[in-house]
Formats: structure tokens, sequence, C-alpha cells
């Protein structure tokens, strides 16, 4: 008796142990056999270890009925599963069934295709209990087995194959039952291998799915065998390598048809979690429009779906360029709530000659893409400096900075909002950042940051214009800054930018005043204090970078003191005829002007123009007639022409002031009709050689033939004309379509000599002419009126038409026509049939006329129904017998019972021995 105490005691140590090993790996075992039939190592199924087995037999007998028997396994859970939790089971079959029941509802399809038998031959049972309660149970001798999201075949990425169990109840054992079916035939045994039963609740939801099944819609035999419709490799799906996917084909199809493929992860998402999926379709088939019909689905277990959306909504510009590439493309979805499995449906584009297929790569589970803070977008450094990168994340998840898109090295890990700080840097760089749940190796599509890193300029940089020639005392000194590098200026007295020149300094009789170009203008310099030093800096425009202290240009200023007195005289016109010349053809320009004040006949004149010198003399009327080359004289930085005398420089009063030419557009907002199909050549402009730009400052011209698009912007210049020279001019273009006209109103059943009929066209227009054929016009159809009222006096040959001007239409005069069908309203089917329908009638109780009378109507089986002017019902009567008193029984405009009110109103009296509807006006008068 001790012996099998001890024994029963270590035994129930055993199962402790053996409890406690089977949650280390954070799956949760069944480890507990509650009922067993014709198993072979029944105690592998319970050790927690799935490379280990458990056989459950099944046979046929060797005689009819002798000897057959089925084996089963039943195993129970520490404690009871919640409704909706999955676990799993598994398994494998000597026949090999569940390759094939892998597939879902193609299970069968794809079974016959290979010849392998799903009923009838090996077969097997899934229960899921709670205690001895059945909650949910499934057979594979069942047609159409194992297809609803409760119980699937799944594999892994090492295509091993599980039962998925998701009862929607609680339960706490799994029962496999293993049997032959009836065609297999006698002395034949069957074993059904168990591994074990496990759920993974409260594992870590890192993202990586463990398994997947697929299924489909709409496909039969042949378009699984010969179409080519299927899905290939389905566990390459799981292997996290970016290089293999899984395919998902539905041939070449002129039928609806869909498949699918489901990724099965361990645990719920957190809501603000994405699913990435990498995806790669035919470009052909983006053209004919699959990415509508490619949707991507989400549910917790076996819940019915809570997100369906196609992948054309998803889809970002950047991502359908790649994929319209033939390149693979990694699309983000966010459910927004938990969810434990994501399925990407394939359905049938119809009428499309194209193999239909769909490669997945990867789908995986990580935080949504990190969010840049404003001042890690668009970032410029000096080079030598480091910079502080800074991005957020969701919850709790971190965020890891990589130096490449993919692969890599991984920089730093920091929490959401902490700055990640680069190393000193000197050339432009692109770092990564992704974000990642700690202790999970998936993680978001990374996003790339750019340091764009800019050299520090140098005095080489910057170019100074003004001081290349002395200068008198008496004039401006302009001493004008030009680089490549886009930034702005500063001004010192000294090399190390300790003393700054600001704008409207004043220094005893000095004055500095700097345009906002940069332009340094000082008055007041004489020659005692010559020559002048000034230094200048640019401060570039993105980063900040300036010239270090010691590296400034330098401006050396001689200044020659003022002794005569001179004017001149001089205004060079300048068109656009002229400028055409300059820069197109000859640029030979004479520059004329005249002397007044200390200056002699003979003296030479010094023309300085941008930067170059251009020489004459005075004739005996002091007056100087020079050829200068125009270009000069167009780019003239300050538009000022400083004159010269030889021997006198400093006699210089003023400068000769140039006015250029600017183009001239009257209409910058130019409207077109789209149907005159308009081109460049229909803009309006004055002047010669103007041609058209899709820009400010492109330097290719548009064909003139090229159609005018509505809304564009198109502008005006002269080819070769720089655009400091000539600003162009935008013009808007306006296309409108054509308006046409309408005429509204009565066109069938009007009444002959009886009713007023109102027609109405387009309102606010011009000279409006109303013509009317076989009527007589009432009211209204006057130029000015938009509508014309009529009775029609003829039966026949009856018509109205309009015609009017409109000046802001393209179809500045218009005209239509509707044609009216009249009838004579009060005969209404002849004498025949003895039916005349009397219009009018008094019901005011005088005795006479009280009713709407239809004579012989009591001799046919009738429906009398009365409208009113708006259409409204407001009385019905089966088998009319002449008695209706003008009040309503019908509830609507006005209450049942309630007298109607004098007007007119429209009866419609069906009569079917006839087939006929009798229509027409009736008059009410109280």
């Amino acid at each position: 008796m001790n012996q099998i105490i001890l024994k029963k005691n270590y035994c129930v140590f055993l199962i402790i142990l053996l409890a406690v090993s089977l949650s280390v790996t954070g799956q949760t075992f069944a480890p507990t056999i509650v009922s067993e039939d014709e198993v072979d190592l029944s105690a592998n199924a319970v050790d927690g270890n799935l490379t280990t087995n458990a056989s459950v037999r099944a046979s046929t007998g060797v005689l009819l009925g002798v000897g057959a028997y089925s084996g089963h396994l039943e195993m129970e859970f520490p404690s009871a599963l919640n409704p909706n939790t999955t676990s799993y089971v598994k398994l494998e079959t000597e026949d090999d069934l569940l390759p094939y029941l892998l597939g879902g509802s193609l299970g069968g399809l794809l079974s016959d295709i290979a010849g392998a038998i799903l009923i009838g031959n090996q077969e097997f049972t899934v229960t899921a209990k709670n205690g001895n309660t059945t909650i949910l149970e499934e057979a594979s001798g069942v047609a159409n087995a194992f297809t609803n999201d409760q119980m699937k075949v799944v594999t892994n990425v090492d295509n091993d194959y599980f039962m998925a169990i998701t009862p929607n109840a609680q339960y706490n054992r799994i029962r496999m039952t293993n049997q032959i079916g009836a065609l297999l035939g006698l002395n034949n045994t069957k074993t059904l291998d168990v591994f074990g039963a496990f759920h993974n609740q409260g594992l870590a939801s890192c993202g990586l799915p463990t398994y997947t099944s697929f299924t489909g819609t709409g496909l039969t035999l042949d378009l699984l065998d010969l179409g080519g419709a299927g899905v290939t490799n389905p566990h390459l799906l799981l292997d996290g390598d970016a290089n293999t996917f899984s395919e998902l084909s539905l041939g070449i199809l002129g039928v609806a048809a869909s498949i699918e493929q489901t990724a099965y992860f361990d645990t719920p998402s957190n809501s603000d979690d994405n699913y990435y999926i990498t995806l790669a379709i035919n470009p052909s088939l983006l053209q004919a429009g699959v990415a509508s019909s490619i949707e991507v689905i989400a549910q917790n277990g076996a819940e019915s779906p809570f997100y369906t959306e196609s992948l054309n909504n998803i889809l970002t510009l950047d991502l359908l360029t790649l994929l319209q590439g033939g390149q693979k493309a990694t699309i983000a979805v966010a459910p927004g709530d938990e969810a434990t499995r994501i399925t990407v449906r394939l359905s049938s584009l119809l009428n499309v000659a194209l193999e239909q297929q769909l490669q997945i790569f990867d789908i995986y589970r990580a935080p949504a893409l990190p969010i840049l803070d404003a001042n890690s977008e668009d970032v410029s450094i000096c080079t030598g400096n480091s910079v502080d990168l800074i991005a957020t994340t969701t919850g709790g998840n971190e965020l890891r900075w990589y130096d490449a898109e993919t692969a890599g090295n991984l920089l730093d890990t920091v929490n959401s909002g902490e700055a990640y700080t680069t190393p000193v840097l000197n050339t432009t760089t692109t770092y990564y950042v992704a974000a990642a749940e700690p202790g999970c190796p998936e993680e978001s599509p990374r996003v790339p940051v750019t340091v764009t890193v800019v050299d520090i300029p140098t005095a080489g940089d910057i170019n100074i214009t003004g001081d290349e020639n002395p200068i008198c005392s008496s004039s401006i000194v302009t001493l004008v800054p030009s680089s490549t590098i886009n930034g702005s200026y500063s001004w010192y007295f000294d090399a190390n930018a300790t003393n700054e020149i600001t704008n409207g300094l004043v220094q005893g009789p000095v004055t500095y005043s700097i345009a906002p170009n940069g332009t340094l203008s000082i008055t007041g310099l004489d020659e005692a204090g010559g020559p002048y030093n000034f230094y200048v800096r640019i401060t570039e425009a993105t980063a900040g970078c300036e010239n270090a202290a010691g590296d400034l240009a330098q401006a050396t200023v001689d200044i020659i003191d003022s002794t005569n007195s001179i004017t001149i005289d001089s205004t060079p016109v300048i068109d656009l005829s002229n400028l055409i010349d300059f820069f197109q053809g000859t640029p030979s320009y004479n520059l004329t002007g005249s002397v007044n004040g200390d200056a002699n006949v003979g003296d030479t004149v010094s023309l300085f123009i941008n930067g170059q010198i251009y020489t004459g003399v005075l004739d005996t009327n002091l007056d100087f007639d020079i050829v200068v080359d125009g270009t000069d004289v167009a780019l003239d930085v300050d538009g000022l022409i400083e004159v010269f005398l030889e021997g006198a420089l400093c006699t210089l009063t003023g400068d000769i002031t140039v006015d250029l030419p600017e183009l001239v557009v009257d209409d910058l907002l130019q409207i077109f009709c789209a149907s005159s199909n308009p081109t460049l050549l229909d803009l309006q402009v004055t002047g010669n050689d103007i041609v058209f730009f899709d820009s400010l400052d492109t330097s290719v011209a548009l064909d003139l033939n090229t159609p005018l698009v509505d809304g564009s912007v198109y502008f005006a210049g002269i080819l070769d004309i720089p655009i400091s020279v000539l600003t162009r001019i935008g013009i808007t273009v306006t296309l409108l379509e054509d308006q046409p006209i309408t005429l509204t109103g009565q066109t069938s059943e009007a009444c002959l000599e009886e009713e007023q009929y109102t027609y109405s066209t387009e309102s606010g227009k011009q000279n409006y002419t109303w013509t009317v054929t076989g009527g007589t016009i009432v009211d209204g159809g006057g130029t000015t009126d938009a509508s014309a009222t009529v009775i029609w006096t003829e039966l026949q040959n009856t018509s109205i038409s309009v015609l009017y001007e409109d000046s802001t239409s393209c179809t500045p005069t218009e005209a239509t026509e509707l044609q009216v069908e009249v009838e004579d309203c009060g005969e209404v089917l002849g004498e025949e049939f003895c039916l005349e329908v009397y219009n009018e009638f008094t019901p005011n109780n005088d005795g006479y006329n009280d009713f709407f009378e239809i004579e012989c109507i009591e001799n046919y089986s009738n429906t009398l129904q009365i409208f009113n002017r708006n259409g409204n019902k407001v009385f019905e009567a089966m088998d009319y017998q002449n008695n209706w008193d003008g009040i309503a029984n019908v509830n609507g405009v006005m209450g049942k019972g309630q007298h109607l009110p004098s007007g007119t109103y429209y009866y419609v009296v069906n009569i079917p021995e006839l087939n006929r509807n009798l229509v027409g006006w009736l008059q009410l008068a109280r």
C-alpha cells in the first residue's frame, strides 16, 4: 500500500513538474489525458515537446464488421480557455490529408487534382469540449470540412500542420478521433499522429505571424488544374525573408472568383499597431485596376472581420510608384482595434486577358511609422557640426536609428521624443528611424531623415562690384555683392567682423545705407581719408553658415575730391525691339547725350556700364555719341551709367538712368471656348517675337500649337532675354464648356383651349424670341422674358420654340424647340363606349351639378384617382358611381374628409375591360 501511495505522489510530482515545464516556452500545453483508446505512446501528446507524438489508430477489421475500430485521444488544459481563444494541435495523417485541407473550401478540388481522396479514406474528427459537453466539432469526412473561422487547418514556416480551434464558448479539452471511411476496404490500419495541444495566450506580442492558411471562392477543378489558380508556397509568408514569397493566383478568369491567404498571430495587436504587408503585382494588372480588387481584412480570432479596405484606398503615391515600376512595396494597414488574423484577398478582374497573380513576401506587426519633429525635417547644418534628430512614436514603443534604409547599422535606440545626436558631419547624410516594441525584432518601415551639410562660405565665394575705379567724392559709392550661394549679406569695417556697418549708420559726414539685396551705398567720403576698406560676409539661407572671422570678402574704395561742375543730359530710349536686338541679333547701341558746365570740345567721355568702360569725345556742341554693347546696358546692376571726363575725373555730377521696357498684357485671365480647341496662338498679347513658357525661369519655349489647358498659367516672354532684364507675365487660362439651351414645359396630353401652359428657358439672357405654332401666347413671351404661357388652339402641328443671345456663352446665339401633343379633353373615348367626362362640377349642395360625372362609368369596373395641380392624390375610389362631391378621402395636402378648394384637378380612370386609362382635367367650383 505504501508503495502505491509513493508511486501516486511521484506521478503527481511529475505532473506538476511537467505543467511547469510546459509553460516555460510561452506556450501553454494540455498536460493531461482524460480519455484514450487505441493510442500508442499517448504520453508523447502531453509532454510539451512538439517533436514527439502519440499515434491514434483506426482499422477496417479483417472481415466485414469484425475487428474494426476507431481510436481517440482526449487532452485537457490546466484551466478553461476563454471564448474566442485559439488553441492548436500539431497533427500528421498517414494519407497526407492536411496539405489539401489547408486550402479550406478549395481542399476537395486540390485533392482531386492530386488524386487524393479526402472522404471515404482515412478521416479524423476534432472536438472542442468543456468538461463532457461538446462545444465545437468538425470532421474531415464531411464535405467542405474545416472551412469556417472556428476550425481551420494551418501550417507554420516549417510546413508542419496544425488544427487551429477557436470556439465561441469556454472550453478546456481537445479530443482527436481517427477513423477509416467506407472506401478503404478490409484489413487496413491508419494512424493519426498527435504531437500536442497548446495555446499561446499571454505571449509577448512581437510581430511575426506563426501560422497561415488559404481558401477561395468561385473556382472550379478546371480553373485550379488548367488555369493556374491557387496558392503556391503559402508557408513562405511566415519566414521573415524579404526575398521569398507566397503567390496567390487566379489565372486568366472570365468568371467572378477570389482567392485569399490568412496570417495568424499568437496574440492580439495593440489598437494603435500597424500591420505591414510587403507585396508585388504585375504593373499591367495595376493599369487594369487590380488595386480595387485586392482587399485587406482584419479580425480578432474567429470573430467577424471588423476591418475591410481595398488596396486602392491604402496605397500612397510613393508606394503606387514602386508597384508600377515592378518593385515590391510595403503597405501599412491600421485596423484601429485588436486583431490576430490578417487576410489578403484577390478577387478576379473580369474581361482582363492577364494572369492575375499577387506575391506576398511578408506580413508582420509593428508600431505605426514614427512622426518626425518639425525641426527634424529639411535639416541643414554647417560642415563640422552635429545635430539632434527627434521623432515620436506611440505608447511605450522605442525608436531605432539606422544608417541605411534596410539592413545597415543600428546607431542608437531612444525613447519617444528623445534626441538622436549625429556625429560631426562634413557631408550630406541620410539617417533612418523605425518604431518598435522593446524586445521585439519587428519594426516599422524606416523613415528617412536627410541632414544637408552646407559648406562654410569663404571670401572667394563673394564677388564685389563698384570698387574697380576711383570714385568722385561727390558721387555715391555703390558696392554690390553677389554669390552663387543663396543667402543674405552683412558689411563690416574690419576683416574679423567685429565692427558691423548697419543700415542708416551715420559717422560724421558719412552715411551708410544697405539695401535688402546687400548693396552698400556710401555718401560723404573724401580723398583725405582714403583708401577705404570694407568687408562683407554672406549668411547661407538654409543652415545659416557664414564666413569665418578673417575670411571676409574685401572692397577697397579710392576717392578723388570733386573740383569742377558738370551736368549730363542723356535719356536713352530702349524698347522691346532694342532688347531683342541686344540678345538675339546685333548688340550695338548708340548712347547719346550732352554735357553742360566745365567741359571742352574734344574732351574724352568715359561711360562706366556693367563693369565695362566705353569712350568717346565731345563734339562742337558738347554732345557725345558712343557705341556700346546693349547687353551691358540691359544687365547693369543698378540701372545707372556713370559718366567721366578724361583729366577731370570728378566732374561727374549725376548718372544716366536706364529705363528698361516691360511686357504689357492687358488681359491676365483669358477665357476660351473648349469646343474651339484653342492653342497658345490664341492667347492675346501685344508685340512681336513673344513666346510662351510653362514657368518663370525655364529656358525652353512651348510650341505655339500646344493646346491650352483649363486652369493652367502660361508665361509670356522673349527668348534669350534674361528674366532679370525682362520679367515674364503669367496668363491664366479658363476653358468654358458649351451650355446647351433648355426649354421645359408640358409636351403631352395638353388640353385644347382649356388650360394655360407655361414653358421656361434659362433666365438672364438677351433678346428672347418666342415662336408658337398652333397656340396663342397669353403671358410672357417678350424679348426680356425667360418664359411664355400658352393656350393651345390646334390639335396638330403644335410646337413652341425659343431663341436668345448670351454674350458669356461659347454659343452666343442658341435656339431650341418642343413638339407638343394636344388633345380634346372633353370627349374621352367616343360615343361607341358611352363614356364622356363632364369636366366641371359645383359641389355646393344646391341640387344641381353637385357631383363629378362620367357618363356610363357605372357600366364598367373601374378605378378613379383625383390629383391636385401639384400631383398630390386627394381622392381615390374603386368602381366609381358618379358620387364624388369634392371631399378628400386621402390624407396628404388636406386632411381626409375635408372640402377641397376650388381649382383645377386632374383625373385618371383605369378601365380594365377596355384596357384603357382616361386622363384629363376637371374644374371644381364652389
